[in-house]
């Protein structure tokens, strides 16, 4: 029985002794990609041929280095002594395998040299350094030869040429040209040298364009047809440098940013491939540069690649990598390296490096990268990294925040004769030095009475004052009256306060949108946005909002400089705000990772404001402060949501650059637009709520269109009574639900003055005075309790309007001011949180159609949010972790050691 069992143990190991060395040369084969794998002709089953291995092997033609040796003519009685001197163990010598391209036309030659475009070829051993060299030489004798030495080729020789080259297109045996590229970057001992006409190995080509001769000795190496030298000096440089091979399309850097002030780094990328993009880095350095990608300007997660071009072999590298930490050392190699090197070069000033990575690497150590705003780092070290070890440097270094993947924005016009501009800009008003949110408001009269079209607008904002600026607007006044001709004379006002004229608040019409980080915007050539319509006088409002949380003294002249060309354009476009209503009555709560409200724009307006044809939206701003995490302009027809207009998951409050749109979006009579805004609120302890300070929040959409319609704004906002409701509240002390939400609505009462002199009034309110509110008892009676009423922040809870309204019913909430009941709130449990978001977003909302000429077009009404069939979310890649063995040939040697260990384990034991 023992020896039972060491026979059959035997036999087992004999037999997994065969099968795992072939699985292992299998594997290596995969592992080291070798040319069965990398020419796609591998299949599993040749592991069975393996097994049986033969000295006859299938006939083949036969190689000196990388290239196919073809059949010569030779001297028939010296070959037939030749052969029989040999004793040959086999008869399939690869030298009697017939040679399908042995077509010379003459036998007593070699075959022709094109022009010195063809060379000789034997197998020696070089240098990458000389490899280089050569290929730099084959470059400048190109360039050197007398084209007109062709003109001296015989017709018969020209003829022979064309043949030859015809025959080398059409060849299809196994040794392709993407076949040949691949043996050049495996060549690891094949190298190749030029062999000068007398015989001998150099650099020097053939001075003669044509070559005929016999080989001057029977025990050369034979001599061999090779591409033109063009297509092999590019060869040998891949091979030298280690590149990939290129793709037949070349990128087309349709983008381009400076990524600093300076200039001194310039990122250009293509964006227009869906699987993978290509990017250009142009550093001033001959060290490295660091390019890298985060959510913010800081290394923590970041995913960088470190490029530059080797000091001594002139090849260009990539270092895939990312940050752990915050600091300079923190900087770690990833395991996979999903970069590919395509070019680069350094001169003595510069260094720039071409590479290519997929959007979607899958590797959890890399960023994927679409089209929302990601921040663009980037660093510069004086020299290359030692030993390819990552180093990100120190202080000269920064970010931008960029859309990788979205369409460019408009260019200028080329033709500039016509195009003039008006400045539009503050004089140096008094910015208050005691509060931290200031709006100061000036009144302009346009320089011309001729009608004009502005084409486009950048930002003047003060260099000193950029971190101050938050947003700037200009809007145009309805109205036309003489009296703003005189208040244009003046340095301004704080806006919508009481010492603002009452003429002003007819100026409610956007012109342009401006907010941080954005370079303003240029239309398209058919499209323009009228300025100086009326010719007794055409009237505007630049309204500028200044943040100085540490409430320094400003002193600020910004402003924006408007584009103008007498020449009209085809298509006349406007502005239409579309959003949640700036008011108290935004609640976002604290402690949330994604908390979503949403302002709605009813078919009913669009049906009314908007052309049988319907409209085209050509760009949007979306707007919101601190909190905004995720933004987007939804399209919803017929109960159906279409592809959303815009949106950008990774909102940068920083970074605030309109939208352009690739293609136009049709927007038709009766369909709805929402606006929809989703806030992260982890860091804060109470309740945000609307304003216009930025720790206040807005949610609003900008949309720019064409043609230009009398709508100026389509929103909403929820309804008092259903918000007092949603957080359990019924009736307040001293002051009814109506008269609340009457005064909620209006603009201008005494009962709305805030103490602290900030006015923060809701944008686009539904009445004016007189529209809603006529009996001075409602105000009387609110007074006292609504003081503040649009000056609540979360840092003054002693001074708001939720603190002055004291809840009487339900009876356990009795006494409670709303702010205590809103602190007192368990905002962490879901239970809570979830129900409430439901009901403010999905419930009723307070809609408002309002026209350019401060007039409402639709009675302010209460809907039902829509009940629409909503997009499918896009499915992005699933990414499975990447295995550290992997291959079908790994797996299967791994299954098969695990089997036949169980199998001699049983038998042992049995």
């Amino acid at each position: 029985m023992l020896i039972l069992r060491l026979i059959v143990v035997s036999s087992l190991c004999w037999m997994a002794r065969c099968d795992l060395l072939d699985l292992y040369v299998q594997h290596m084969d995969e592992t080291m990609r070798t040319l069965a794998y990398r020419s796609g002709k591998h299949h599993p089953r040749d592991i069975a041929s393996r097994i049986k291995r033969s000295v006859k092997e299938e006939p083949a033609l036969l190689r000196v280095g990388t290239f196919k040796k073809q059949r010569l003519d030779v001297d028939k009685e010296w070959y037939a002594q030749w052969k029989a001197k040999r004793k040959i163990p086999y008869k399939d010598d690869g030298l009697d395998y017939p040679n399908s391209r042995e077509e010379n036309l003459n036998p007593d030659q070699h075959e022709l040299v094109h022009d010195a475009s063809r060379v000789f070829v034997t197998e020696e051993t070089t240098s990458a350094e000389e490899i280089n060299e050569t290929a730099n030489a084959f470059d400048v004798e190109l360039r050197a030869i007398d084209s007109s030495r062709l003109n001296d080729t015989t017709l018969s020789d020209k003829q022979s040429i064309e043949e030859l080259d015809n025959r080398e297109s059409r060849e299809d045996t196994t040794q392709t040209m993407s076949d040949f590229e691949e043996d050049v970057e495996l060549g690891g001992n094949s190298q190749f040298e030029i062999i000068s006409e007398t015989g001998t190995a150099g650099p020097k080509l053939f001075d003669d364009p044509i070559f005929k001769g016999t080989p001057k000795s029977r025990d050369r190496v034979p001599k061999k047809y090779v591409p033109p030298i063009d297509k092999l000096a590019k060869l040998l440089r891949g091979s030298a440098d280690n590149r990939p091979k290129r793709s037949t399309k070349m990128p087309k850097f349709t983008r381009h940013e400076k990524l600093d002030d300076d200039g001194e780094v310039v990122l250009e990328w293509d964006p227009t491939d869906e699987e993978m993009v290509t990017f250009k880095v142009t550093a001033k350095t001959l060290g490295y540069v660091g390019i890298g990608f985060n959510d913010k300007n800081h290394m923590k997660g970041a995913d960088i690649i470190l490029a530059w071009v080797d000091d001594h072999s002139g090849a260009p590298n990539l270092l895939d990598s990312h940050g752990i930490e915050d600091s300079e050392a923190a900087l770690v190699t990833d395991t996979s390296q999903d970069v590919k090197v395509l070019d680069g070069s350094q001169n003595d000033t510069h260094t720039y490096v071409v590479f290519s990575r997929n959007w979607q690497t899958c590797d959890p150590q890399d960023r994927q990268l679409t089209g929302d705003t990601i921040r663009v780092l980037w660093a510069l070290h004086p020299s290359d990294p030692e030993l390819n070890t990552a180093i990100w440097p120190g202080d000269k270094r920064g970010g931008r925040a960029l859309r990788l993947k979205t369409p460019p924005p408009h260019a200028p016009p080329q033709y500039t004769q016509d195009i003039k501009h008006w400045d539009v800009k503050l004089n140096q008003p008094p910015v208050s030095d005691n509060v931290d949110t200031t709006y100061w408001c000036k009144i302009f009269k346009a320089p011309h009475k001729e009608k004009h079209h502005m084409i486009g607008y950048t930002p003047l904002v003060e260099k000193e004052n950029e971190d101050l600026v938050h947003h700037i607007i200009l809007y145009e006044c309805a109205s036309t009256l003489p009296i703003l001709g005189q208040h244009a004379r003046i340095v301004g006002a704080p806006c919508y306060s009481p010492t603002m004229p009452r003429e002003w608040e007819s100026c409610l019409q956007p012109v342009l949108a401006w907010a941080r980080g954005s370079r303003g915007e240029w239309l398209p050539e058919h499209v323009g946005i009228p300025i100086a319509e009326h010719s007794e006088g055409s009237y505007y409002m630049l309204e500028v909002h200044y943040n100085n949380p540490e409430m320094r003294k400003v002193v600020d002249s910004s402003g924006v400089r408007l584009h103008l060309t007498p020449n009209l354009r085809p298509q006349e476009a406007g502005i239409l705000v579309a959003g949640v209503a700036v008011s108290p009555l935004h609640l976002i709560p604290p402690k949330q990772k994604e908390y979503a409200t949403a302002g709605y724009c009813t078919p009913h307006c669009t049906n009314t404001m908007f052309p049988e044809d319907g409209v085209n939206v050509v760009s949007v701003v979306l707007h919101s402060h601190l909190a905004g995490r995720r933004l987007s302009l939804k399209h919803i027809r017929q109960g159906k949501e279409l592809p959303r207009i815009v949106q950008d998951n990774h909102f940068d409050f920083e970074y605030q650059q309109s939208h352009t749109l690739g293609k136009e979006v049709k927007v038709l009579p009766g369909d709805e637009l929402v606006a929809e805004c989703v806030y992260g609120t982890l860091d804060r302890t109470k309740p945000t709520l609307g304003g216009y300070a930025a720790s206040q929040e807005m949610c609003l959409a900008f949309v720019v269109h064409y043609p230009r319609t009398p709508l100026a704004a389509c929103y909403s906002m929820t309804p008092v009574k259903h918000l007092f409701k949603t957080l359990g509240v019924y009736s307040f002390k001293g002051v009814s639900m109506d008269h609340l939400e009457k005064l909620f609505l209006t603009t201008r009462t005494d009962a709305a003055i805030p103490s602290s002199g900030q006015q923060h009034l809701p944008i686009y309110p539904a009445t004016r005075p007189g529209e809603a509110i006529d009996d001075d008892l409602l105000i009387k009676e609110a007074k006292s309790a609504l003081r503040a009423m649009r000056d609540y922040t979360v840092e003054e809870d002693n001074d708001n309007v939720f603190s002055r309204l004291i809840i009487e019913e339900p009876k356990e909430f009795r006494g409670r001011t709303l702010a205590e009941h809103l602190l007192a709130l368990p905002w962490t449990e879901e239970l809570l949180v979830r129900p409430i978001e439901q009901s403010l977003y999905h419930g009723r909302h307070m809609t408002f159609c309002r026209k350019r000429d401060d007039k409402l077009a639709l009675p302010a009404d209460i809907q039902t949010f829509p009940n629409y069939t909503a997009l499918p979310e896009v499915n992005e890649t699933t990414c499975t972790e990447k295995a550290m063995l992997s291959g079908t040939s790994t797996r299967l040697y791994l299954n098969l050691i695990a089997l036949l260990a169980g199998t001699i384990a049983t038998i042992i034991v049995s």
